[in-house]
């Protein structure tokens, strides 16, 4: 440390300088041109070392409080008072898959080269199956018929365990609203047969009403019997209730059917007349039968008690009529019927496996 004493006398002025355990005596002008700038320039470095200290820390101490601050306003306005998306708007922005097909365009949409004419759609499935409409020769349905009588003994097997079928006949004509002139009906005779239908000669047309829509013509031969048969009582109410009650016995047999079939496949919109109902689009089977078709019966009546009638003509040909007439209004040309198919899409509920015997 340095330290200044001058003393005053008759002497020039004198300055002693005492640095640490030395001193040195020098003049009061040597003083001032030689020492005191130099001490005056030390203070002054001393002086702005402190300043830079001290600002340093206030420095730091304001940037860290400022960062601090703005942290807590970035958390405050994006995760407390931010606006969450609905879910429509997240499906918005969820991006529509391509769904490319050389037929049907993009996403189902026909091109406009495709879309102008909807039967080349057909030409492409009847050339790329190599069936050709014109030439193609007729074909036996041989593996079909044994499919038909597959599933058709396994209908026969459930409908005669436990007398399922007799069950739910006499349970429907119980049930059924009757005319007040006929009893009860009860059923006497059935007979669901043995024999199984043909089919045969199937060949691939176009829709002659519909140019887009292919259709199979095939014929049915069907030769068996098949008889239901049921008695009751005709009550006569005139002039008095129950004047008298006339017992009639019927047995009506289907012997023969044949005709030809035409089946197609078609698509139901939303809107079609055809389905009217909630299940809204799908594919489903429309079938129905040519005008020539061959239907014959076998009828046997009996009526009365003690004086029987058998067999009377003209109630065998009223119920034949009547049966005809049926069929005709609900499965024959121009009529047809529709059929919703179920959804052949794998599906994880219709899983199934073989079950594994146990090993013991």
């Amino acid at each position: 440390m340095t330290e200044y004493n001058a003393m005053a006398s008759n002497n020039p002025t004198t300055v002693v300088i005492q640095q640490d355990a030395q001193s040195t005596l020098i003049t009061l002008d040597e003083y001032i041109s030689k020492a005191l700038p130099y001490h005056l320039q030390r203070q002054i470095q001393l002086s702005a070392g402190n300043q830079s200290k001290n600002w340093s820390f206030t420095q730091g101490l304001l940037i860290g409080q400022l960062s601090v601050i703005v942290v807590l306003i970035f958390f405050i306005k994006f995760f407390v008072f931010s606006e969450t998306k609905s879910s429509t708007d997240n499906l918005k922005d969820l991006k529509i898959p391509i769904i490319k097909n050389k037929e049907l365009g993009t996403n189902g949409v026909p091109s406009s080269s495709d879309g102008a004419d909807p039967s080349v759609s057909i030409n492409s499935i009847l050339e790329k199956t190599y069936y050709n409409v014109e030439t193609h020769s007729p074909e036996s349905l041989d593996w079909f018929n044994v499919l038909v009588a597959q599933t058709i003994n396994q209908f026969r097997h459930e409908a005669l365990a436990s007398d399922n079928i007799v069950n739910s006949l006499n349970g429907f004509l119980q049930n059924a609203e009757l005319p007040d002139y006929l009893d009860k009906i009860k059923i006497t005779e059935l007979d669901i047969g043995d024999d199984y239908p043909i089919f045969s000669n199937c060949r691939i047309k176009k829709n002659p009403s519909n140019v887009n829509n292919l259709q199979a013509k095939i014929d049915v031969d069907l030769s068996d019997t098949l008889t239901l048969g049921i008695e009751t009582n005709l009550l006569l109410n005139k002039p008095k209730p129950l004047t008298a009650i006339l017992p009639i016995q019927l047995s009506v047999s289907i012997v023969r059917f044949s005709g030809c079939l035409t089946v197609s496949l078609i698509s139901i919109a939303e809107d079609d007349e055809l389905l009217n109902d909630e299940q809204g689009k799908g594919t489903a089977l429309m079938f129905s039968f040519a005008p020539d078709f061959r239907l014959n019966f076998s009828i046997k009546s009996l009526i009365g008690s003690r004086s029987k009638l058998e067999n009377i003509p003209k109630i065998s040909n009223l119920i034949e009529s009547q049966l005809k007439k049926w069929f005709i209004e609900r499965c024959v040309e121009p009529r047809f019927q529709v059929i919703r198919l179920p959804s052949v899409w794998p599906r994880r509920k219709n899983v199934r496996e073989p079950l594994k015997e146990d090993e013991d």
